[in-house]
Formats: structure tokens, sequence, C-alpha cells
């Protein structure tokens, strides 16, 4: 008998076999009435175009012990499993797809490209769970959820309707951040900074009188044609005396004010500042203040719209080098030296984002953030402690959040347009009829939410709210959150936000930030860079 014994542990077949027995006999499957104190946890939703990486292996790892531990203690334990629809990540590999085959999504037009992305999911979305399966973590697989699911789809516009009523989701005309090659917005945290070689120009703007020039310093040219005032601090000696006069817009020769504002650092630069209201956040924001002229030059392409003149129909990259050329040429470049500074790129395809003012819809986050920032620690630990200051930072700072995304894949925005006297209606389900003029001619819109909004609402809406279900009473709260700490913004601020706001509780006990894996060369694993490890070829 002894003999026929393997020489070593061969873990494939025992594996295989055990992972068989727990789930045919629901081994992880908790009863809600059964006793025990309740001990709850959501996975964080991977991907679904996603494929397991060490990263993921980390996360299963330290919440299946978690699990495991407090059964072994006798606690009545839910370790709920799930997938997020990712919207512009799985529009993107659809999209690679089509091109192959010589198409566009607009070829299809919406509703077909729709059915398409959800045959890919049904032919490759649940290769993760196979993989987590594969891992042998111990989670409920009866309970599995997906952010696209017709329950978290009626949860998804239940909020939306709700907030929008409670005049926390408003729609307007903001600067946002635009990707240009995903052709949609970004909130301000899916906008990823990177150090860049770049230059920063000295250019004189000719006073209006004839008197000389102000020098003005700036690292984006091509957005010259689109400014509407140059900045100076009120308290800067230098230009105490130009304060009030008008400038000409170099080469184009529009009039513009000097203005004054404690915003203006008089360290960088000159310490004079080009104000372009629609290309630049901080600009925007004096632009307000100081009811300035909002001229937006550079279209959502990336390229110079009939506003700017001669530059019009070049690329902002072509513009920039065309007007130093044409700076130059008249005499008022005064210099250009080379600069590191942080230029922020989209998370998604890493394209150089665009500030751009469009017609967004948003989350009055700025009026969420103070309940989340109280309720830790008193309600919430965040461990470890030491990104406390993070998190506090982070909602102490926040602006409003923007939600809609110009993609087709993903949560269409419920609400309404009356193509007939224009009024708007938001509602969870289509309406027959405009509540206003009675016109039957009402036109949703085609932009869909953020993939952030629906995962906000995942540690209740996967337990079956808005009913008020058995998962619910036993396991909401959740006892901990295990993530890694680069989505506390993207993901647990909000789900602290949306949980306290909406049930009244916050979402979690517990929140354990773990480190990121990362390559030789530190830098964070992920498939796009291809420095991926693959658990499965470390289990073979």
């Amino acid at each position: 008998m002894a003999d026929s014994l393997p020489k070593g542990y061969e873990p494939q077949n025992v594996e295989s076999r055990w992972r068989k027995h727990w789930e045919e006999n629901k081994t992880f499957t908790p009863d809600p009435d059964s006793p025990g104190e309740p001990y709850s946890i959501v996975i964080p939703p991977p991907n679904v175009t996603g494929a397991l990486h060490i990263g993921h292996a980390l996360n299963l790892t330290l919440i299946d012990v978690l699990c495991r531990h407090a059964r072994q203690k006798g606690k009545n334990v839910l370790w709920l499993p799930g997938t997020d629809h990712a919207g512009i990540a799985t529009q993107n590999v659809v999209e690679r797809a089509l091109a192959k085959e010589g198409k566009t999504r607009r070829d299809l037009g919406r509703d077909a490209f729709i059915e398409r992305v959800w045959a890919w999911r049904e032919e490759y979305g649940h290769r993760i769970l196979d993989q987590i399966s594969a891992m042998g973590a111990s989670v409920d697989w009866t309970r599995l959820r997906f952010t696209m699911d017709e329950g978290l789809s009626a949860a998804v516009r239940k909020v939306f309707v709700r907030l929008y009523k409670e005049g926390l989701i408003y729609k307007g005309d903001y600067i946002i951040n635009w990707c240009s090659r995903c052709h949609t917005a970004l909130a301000d945290d899916e906008v990823e900074h990177e150090q860049h070689q770049g230059k920063l120009w000295k250019i004189r703007y000719p006073l209006s009188d004839g008197s000389g020039h102000i020098t003005v310093a700036t690292t984006r040219p091509e957005t010259i044609p689109g400014d509407t005032a140059v900045c100076v601090h009120p308290e800067d000696e230098r230009y105490a005396n130009l304060v009030g006069k008008s400038v000409q817009v170099p080469v184009l020769g529009r009039t513009i004010p000097i203005i004054a504002d404690s915003y203006v650092d008089r360290e960088f630069g000159t310490g004079a500042l080009k104000v372009t209201p629609c290309h630049d956040h901080n600009d925007w924001a004096l632009g307000q203040k100081h009811h300035l002229e909002f001229l937006q030059v550079i279209d959502e392409n990336g390229v110079m719209k009939a506003e700017a003149g001669p530059y019009a129909g070049l690329s902002k990259e072509d513009c920039r080098d065309k007007i130093v050329a044409d700076i130059s040429s008249a005499g008022l470049l005064e210099g250009e030296e080379n600069l590191d500074h942080a230029v922020g790129h989209c998370y998604r395809c890493h394209t150089v984002v665009e500030p751009h003012v469009s017609t967004q819809w948003f989350v009055a986050a700025t009026k969420l953030a103070p309940a989340a920032r109280e309720a830790v620690p008193s309600l919430t630990r965040i461990l470890p402690e030491t990104w406390l200051r993070t998190y506090y930072h982070w909602l102490d700072t926040i602006r409003d959040w923007c939600i809609s995304r110009q993609i087709w894949w993903g949560h269409r925005i419920p609400a309404w347009t009356c193509n007939d006297c224009g009024e708007l209606v938001v509602a969870e389900e289509a309406p027959d009829v405009c509540p206003k003029c009675a016109g039957h001619r009402l036109k949703q819109e085609d932009d869909v939410l953020d993939t952030w909004f629906s995962s906000a609402l995942w540690p209740f809406s996967s337990m079956g709210w808005p009913e008020d279900t058995k998962d619910l009473q036993r396991w909401y709260p959740t006892s901990v959150l295990v993530t890694g700490f680069d989505i506390l913004f993207f993901w647990v601020a909000r789900m602290m936000m949306m949980g306290l706001h909406l049930m009244g509780r916050a979402p979690f006990a517990n929140v354990y930030l773990h480190a990121l894996v990362r390559d030789a060369t530190g830098r964070k694993m992920s498939k796009s860079t291809g420095n991926v490890i693959d658990p499965r070829e470390m289990i073979a």
C-alpha cells in the first residue's frame, strides 16, 4: 500500500477533487437563518475583461484567510463574488476586435454593438471567475453577481433617480477631463499624472496702449488662441501698475484684460499667467470668478476649431509648433527652457488628457463627502492608519464627480428629453408621455454612467437592494473590505458616500488596504504593461 503512494504531494488531483466537492455541496453557501455571528466580505469585482494576475492572487488570498478563519470561529460567513462590466475597458476590447474586421461600432449601430459586447461577455467573461475557482477561493458561487445584471441595473436606476430628485445629481456645462482616444469624459481620479519632459515658453503680450509688454510663461502655447485674460498676483509689485490695463494676444491681436488674483504663483515662470478658461481647470475657476469670456479652441478630437483663427484644422501638436514659430517671427518669443512637469494621461489608453468644456452629468460629491469623512474612524477603521491622511485630503479637496461617459457599453443614463418642449424627464422606466406638454417624442440620453457609479453601490446592491432581503438584514454592513490602496478614491470613498447616504450605515466596519505587487523595476503589475505573472502558471 505504501509503495502506491506518490513520493511527493501531487496537488492537481487533490485540488480539483476538493474544488468540485465544495461547489457541488455548496460548502461555502451560508444560510442567513443559521446561527453564528454574521461575517461578510464582498469581493472587489474584477473587470469582466480581466485575466488573473498575481495582484488578484494576493487580494484573494488575504480575503480567503479571513473568511476561513472566521468560519473556524463559528461565524456565519458570506464571501460574495462578482464581476464589473468595466465600461471603457470592455468597449475598447470589442472595438479592437471590430477593427480587425474593418468595422467600427458606428457601422453596427448602438443596439447591435451592445449585442456584440454581451456575446463577447458570454464567451470570455467567465475566464477570471474560472481562475478564481482554480485558486480554491472559498466564495459562495450561488450568489454570483455582475454589475450589469438585471437586479443591479435596477438598483442603479433607482439611485440615479433618487439622487436627482434630492438635487445630488445634476446636468450642466463644466470643464472636464477629455480623452480624445476613448472619446469620453474622465473623472479626476481616472487621470494618471506622469512626469514629462516639456518646455516653458516665455512670450511677450504687447500692451494695448503701446507702452510696452508683459511677459507670460506657458507650457501650452497651442491654447493661446483661447486666452481671455492675463493674471498676476495682487501683491506683485512688478505688475501693480498694469492691473486694469489690456494686452494684445500674440499673433491673433485680440484685446484681453490684465486681472489680479491671489491664485497666481509669483515664483513660477514670470509671475504672469495666461488665462484660458476652456482649457485648464484652474483657469475655468478664474474665468467664472472674474466673469471672463469662455473661448473653446480645441475640439473633442484634439483638433483646433474655427475659433483658433489661422490655426483652425491643425492638430493641437501641429498648432503648438506653428504658433511658436509665428510668435518667434513676430519678435515676441523672449525665451524657452526645458521643464519637467506632470502631464495627465487617460488611465485606460494613456492618451494625453485635454481639459474640455462640455455638457455632462455630475454627482454633488462635495455634499456627500463630509459624512464619509466623519465616518472614519468612528464607524469604519482604515488600516494601515497611514492612509487616513490621504483619505481625508481627498475628501477635503473633492470636486463634484463627473459621471457621464460618451460610450455605449454601460448603464444608460435614465433621462429623456422631450423633442417638443425640451422638458427633461428622469425616471426609472422609460416614460410614454411628456409630463409637461403630453408629447410622445422623447429621446433618452446617449451617455452611460461611469463604471464606478454602479461599483459604489456594490456592498448593498449585490445583496439584493432595493429589496429588503434576508442577506441585507443579516450581512450588511460588511465586516471587512480588502483591496489595493490604489482604488482608495475610485472605489472605497465612493462606497462610503453611497452607503452612508442610501443605507444610513457605513458599508464596512474595516477597510484593509494592501500593497501592490510590483515588478523588479518598481512598476505596478498590469496586463497592459506586459509585466504580469499568471498565478495559474505558478499553481501548475
